[in-house]
């Protein structure tokens, strides 16, 4: 029987009680897909079955995702009952996840198994193990830190439950990917050293966002947009999206309308506070990943924002895909994004959570047409130098092929 290269993704989460697009689902088959370009092969292994990329994604932005409203007896639990729950319900799912080295990839020549991070889940290092490859565990945010910093407290078992849920995970890979710089010094924090990790950001794929202007008018005619100045933001709707500040900063432009594309918890909030400030929104509502280049047609500019008074450690999937449409993009001046960006070339930086300073950037945009224009020529080439997927699998591949004992490469 003959072999092939390729790669085993394993993403331990599901879809179940999330609103769209669920980004683990939409990027993980962006690295799959990235993997079948470079490698030759992949699979994309969850608990549910074995996908191709293309379902993943499919499934990942299903606009019938979405989540009812919650009982009223489970709205009274307490947050740090409800969360030690979560926290069981995680590790039992762990238990009961395993994958058989006889998969479909048995007869494959594997260059790794990937896994995502997520709490006590190590069924993707067990498959390496069992197949005698490397394990890459992509950890996009180690999971206490990023929920104590989203306000979310378990006193007295937080330790433990990094020590026990994490560290274990994470010292245990060959290779951790770390979605930005500082959830990269979290992941030494729990023990990892420097030589087991690398930096991966999230990436895009080009050729699915080449084009992604050719039918503009229509789709601005078809979302009641036409005439209007459209400010563009994609996302899952949570409070460290701080989607509230392009309400504010939207504010008082002339001709200005907000497109919003997701859904979320945050969502209902959002478009009360723009109805209340007198700003004009327009939201689809969660859009299949296929259909996403045609609606960021419709937009003038795309923003990125950051949370007040939190840590913005996350690499933003909705930020890679801007930059390969070709649009203008407005985005906070924070380490992790001005390093792979250049102000006033290929994007707009202003202060992070600050309303007065995006508003302006945003008023400067709407009087420049051309200066949209070169932003997002100049931004569709900085997606093609370096913010690919495909990048990131030939980065991973070869600081593999470097070995153990060489020094992690640090940046993208």
């Amino acid at each position: 029987m003959t072999t092939s290269t390729g790669a085993v993704f394993v993403l331990p989460g599901t879809t179940a009680g999330q609103r769209g697009p669920v980004a683990s689902w939409v990027s993980t088959a962006g690295w799959a897909d990235a993997a079948r370009r470079v490698l030759g092969q992949a699979w994309i292994a969850t608990p549910s079955g074995v996908f191709e990329p293309d379902e993943a994604r499919t499934i990942g932005s299903n606009p019938a995702l979405g989540t009812a409203n919650a009982p009223t007896w489970r709205r009274q639990i307490p947050l740090p009952a409800k969360t030690a729950i979560k926290d069981i319900r995680q590790w039992q799912r762990a238990r009961a996840f395993s994958l058989s080295q006889h998969g479909p990839w048995e007869s494959a020549e594997l260059a790794f198994v990937w896994q995502r991070h997520e709490l006590f889940h190590q069924a993707g290092l067990d498959l390496a193990e069992a197949l005698n490859v490397p394990s890459v565990l992509f950890a996009p945010a180690t999971i206490v830190w990023e929920a104590q910093n989203w306000g979310v407290r378990r006193r007295g078992w937080s330790g433990p439950l990094e020590r026990a849920g994490e560290a274990k995970a994470l010292t245990r890979a060959d290779l951790v990917a770390c979605g930005s710089e500082l959830v990269r010094e979290q992941v030494l924090r729990l023990g990892v050293t420097e030589k087991q990790t690398i930096v991966t950001p999230t990436g895009v794929d080009l050729t699915t966002f080449a084009h992604a202007h050719n039918d503009a008018s229509t789709r601005r005619a078809d979302l009641g947009l036409t005439g209007r100045f459209v400010v563009g933001w994609v996302g899952s709707f949570r409070s460290f999206h701080a989607v509230e500040q392009l309400v504010d900063a939207v504010v008082g432009i002339s001709d200005a309308t907000i497109l919003l594309v997701g859904d979320g918890p945050e969502r209902a909030a959002v478009e009360a506070r723009a109805r209340a400030a007198g700003v004009v929104t327009v939201s689809t509502g969660t859009v299949a990943h296929a259909e996403l280049p045609a609606v960021l047609a419709a937009m003038d500019v795309a923003v990125v924002l950051a949370p007040s008074g939190r840590p913005f450690h996350y690499s933003p999937l909705k930020l890679a895909e801007y930059l390969a449409a070709g649009l203008a993009v407005v985005a906070p001046d924070l380490p992790q994004l001005a390093g792979r960006l250049t102000p006033g070339v290929d994007c707009l930086l202003v202060p992070p959570s600050q309303a007065a300073e995006l508003a302006a950037a945003l008023q400067r945009l709407r009087l420049d047409p051309e200066l949209r224009g070169r932003l997002g020529t100049a931004a569709r080439t900085t997606a093609g130098n370096g913010w690919s997927w495909d990048k990131q699998i030939e980065r991973v591949v070869a600081h593999l092929h470097a070995g153990a004992g060489q020094p992690a490469e640090g940046r993208p």
